[in-house]
């Protein structure tokens, strides 16, 4: 079997590029755990009746056997429920921790539902999919947009969130140093810079670069609760008219590089524009404090901090059970 390795969330685009090829394709979802499983609820892979695959549900110990089953259920053409740990027709598969998963292979997700998902996450809406759970069910498949509405019985809903972005704006290796790991950590990453340097660095690593012209004509693209900015500038006459346009959006985390001291300073002038009020959104000093002393160190520390905001402020649980409804969390 090939298996495409992929470290994001979403899956929903591999399922088309099968379907693009003439494959008919299984989603399957982990339901639900016992005893510390491997990856959270809602996690999923996507299998092509070839035997292809893409994602990991077990952290590598079953996803053949797992992918032996969806190719069944593809040919007899329906759904079906497996569970793999205490209770398994598979007694030789031992997951860690002892956990116990149980998995649902859906083979009868139409392309039109799965088309509508993306076209939402193109807008950069959050969007779910309500599944009737049932062995052997035919289709049924819900497109949710609204996080207040309850699973009917029956069902369970995932949720699908819009890829996560970070722009960063700034010049010299600490911006194309992030730009680059952010890339690499799975954000949607656009470099802003003044600097042709810092661009052209950020270029060579596959980043979005962009330039800036002047402080006083930054013109910011649409932002959103899936979105994180990071300033990163030693010339802070930058900063000002940014942070006035960032204080009143709703990025999910805003960090400024610089020392205590010009945190404060940039907090002061602010404070005197009017923006006493929103100051405790700005990180600054940006990161986590684990002592970085190079480009590579600041930009982990930030990007786990970032990261860390993301997961306590996600916006929609990823997977509810019937009678459920999500919860919407300001940011």
């Amino acid at each position: 079997m090939i298996h495409r390795m992929n470290t994001r969330d979403c899956l929903l685009q591999d399922f088309m590029q099968f379907r693009a090829r003439g494959l008919p394709v299984a989603l399957i979802t982990l339901v639900r755990s016992e005893g510390g499983s491997p990856r959270p609820l809602g996690s999923q892979m996507v299998v092509a009746g070839n035997g292809e695959y893409v994602g990991h549900l077990t952290g590598g110990c079953a996803e053949t056997v797992i992918a032996d089953e969806a190719v069944a259920a593809l040919a007899e053409g329906r759904n079906r429920q497996l569970r793999l740990g205490a209770g398994s027709p598979y007694l030789d598969i031992r997951l860690p921790c002892g956990a116990t998963v149980d998995l649902y292979i859906d083979v009868t997700v139409a392309d039109g539902t799965v088309e509508a998902l993306l076209a939402a996450l193109e807008d950069r809406r959050s969007v779910a999919l309500d599944t009737p759970a049932g062995a052997g069910g035919h289709g049924g498949h819900r497109v949710v947009h609204a996080v207040d509405e309850l699973v009917q019985g029956g069902h369970f809903r995932r949720w699908y969130h819009p890829v996560r972005r970070l722009l960063v704006y700034g010049k010299g290796p600490n911006a194309h140093t992030l730009a680059r790991l952010g890339q690499a950590s799975d954000y949607q990453v656009t470099l802003y810079s003044p600097d042709r340097a810092t661009r052209v660095a950020g270029e060579q690593a596959g980043v979005d670069a962009r330039a800036l012209v002047s402080p006083s004509s930054v013109a910011l693209p649409p932002l959103d609760a899936h979105t994180a900015v990071v300033l990163m500038f030693h010339e802070h006459d930058w900063e000002p008219p940014l942070l006035r346009q960032l204080l009143a959006s709703d990025v999910f985390y805003l960090g400024a590089l610089g020392s205590r001291r010009t945190h404060q300073q940039r907090c002061d002038q602010l404070a005197s524009d009017g923006f006493a009020d929103r100051l405790e959104r700005i990180r600054g000093p940006v990161g986590l404090d684990i002592g970085a002393s190079n480009p590579s160190e600041i930009a982990i520390s930030i990007l786990a901090e970032m990261t860390r905001d993301y997961r306590r402020l996600q916006v929609t649980a990823p997977l509810l059970q019937a009678g459920e409804k999500s919860v919407l969390i300001e940011g």
